[in-house]
């Protein structure tokens, strides 16, 4: 059983670094310019929004941005495109969340070359301790304030020992209403020269939003400082 599960992971490791390098050279999944050319020229093919879902959240997985798929598919699919948003953003979570506990080690390498680009507030190990404490609490907190990447999140939380329950509760308390704001403000964005007033209460909403977040997160228990 032990050497069965260590082929497994071999070969999934094998597969995920493969990908990761095709979808790198191939597409250059972290040029934003690139992939909305890539989606916008296969927009009017059958089945595209099953493959949207898909491809979004394989993307995901290897740490592209959930924000520019939040726009790109308000631009494709108006308000159709929160529904996919939703689904690929849990389907990733869910996803990155088993990896890490697959291929912890490496995982936690990978993530913390990822995270460390460029300067943190929150170490990791702040966030993972935050996770270890309050649980679901936290991961709702992660998914509302803009401190860690979507990705990241995804992955730390996979190496902590929170429940897969409690992890996808705080996940969809999180990402739906947040998403829900995001997706209005862009479709009524795309609409601003048919609609301008609606792009203006938009913005506003938008805007209050992220107000409400930023004093949430100076008042929070959930301290996001060192």
């Amino acid at each position: 059983m032990g050497n069965r599960n260590r082929k497994f992971k071999i070969l999934f490791g094998i597969i995920f670094i493969l990908m990761f390098t095709y979808l790198i050279v191939s597409l250059n999944i972290f040029n934003k310019e690139n992939l909305f050319d890539f989606f916008t020229t296969g927009k009017e093919s059958k089945g595209f929004g099953i493959f949207y879902i898909v491809a979004i959240t394989l993307l995901m997985v290897f740490f592209v941005p959930i924000s520019w798929f939040s726009a790109l598919g308000a631009f494709l699919f108006g308000w159709r495109g929160y529904i996919y948003i939703i689904i690929g953003g849990m389907l990733a979570s869910i996803l990155a969340f088993y990896i890490a506990k697959l291929f912890r080690e490496d995982v936690i390498k990978l993530v913390s070359k990822v995270y460390y680009r460029k300067e943190r507030d929150v170490s990791l190990e702040e966030v993972s301790r935050q996770i270890e404490k309050h649980g679901m609490g936290y991961v709702f907190f992660m998914r509302s304030m803009p401190f860690i990447p979507f990705s990241v999140a995804n992955y730390v939380s996979g190496l902590s020992s929170i429940s897969l329950k409690d992890y996808i509760l705080g996940t969809i308390l999180g990402l739906v209403p947040g998403q829900f704001i995001t997706t209005y403000f862009f479709v009524k964005a795309i609409d601003i020269k048919e609609n301008p007033l609606g792009a203006v209460v938009a913005a506003v909403v938008k805007g209050a939003y992220i107000l409400l977040v930023i004093l949430w997160q100076k008042k929070s228990k959930y301290s996001t400082k060192e």
